[in-house]
């Protein structure tokens, strides 16, 4: 296999800006070893010639360059603005994008809120890896009720909306 050096912490996870520098460390046609042959790759940039090319490059660029602080912070703006909107719009298929975008905002938002918690929470030398394994299975989970939900169902905002109706009288 490919040995990437250089780019796991002391634990041995991949830390995303360590393989992106890797990454692009790899893209300047640096050899590296594959089984017992020496291979380089194309400086050839084929697809950036496009502008397609361009705007997928420069697209790509800016989302390897967001930190998870960048991430958290866009997905609050984005919570602030789409939660009021869908609110307003919910009982209109307009509100449809706005519950799409929150069943992906909402889980992303509370991992990285929580495993914050859990880097200040868990004390060290006890199995923190176990603690952030649980929260992203509560979020996987979190995301995919949410998606049911919009999919199969009224919709989040809609939902939330029921709670506060009162109960159709059986008669």
């Amino acid at each position: 296999g490919i040995y990437l050096c250089g780019i796991a912490d002391h634990r041995g996870f991949i830390r995303p800006a360590m393989l992106v520098r890797h990454l692009r460390y790899v893209a300047k046609c640096q050899r590296f070893q594959i089984g017992s042959a020496v291979r380089c790759m194309s400086t050839d940039n084929k697809v950036g010639e496009t502008s397609a090319g361009k705007a997928m490059q420069a697209a790509t660029s800016s989302l390897m360059d967001l930190s998870v602080t960048d991430i958290h912070h866009k997905a609050n703006i984005a919570l602030t603005v789409a939660l009021p909107t869908a609110f307003i719009l919910s009982p209109s298929f307009l509100a449809y994008p706005f519950d799409l975008a929150l069943g992906v905002t909402i889980p992303v938002h509370s991992h990285i809120c929580l495993n914050l918690v859990a880097e200040d929470y868990v004390p060290r030398g006890t199995p923190r890896s176990a603690a952030k394994l649980l929260i992203g299975v509560v979020t996987f989970i979190t995301a995919f009720g949410l998606l049911k939900v919009n999919l199969c169902g009224p919709g989040i905002t809609e939902s939330v909306k029921s709670l506060w109706r009162a109960p159709a009288k059986k008669e």
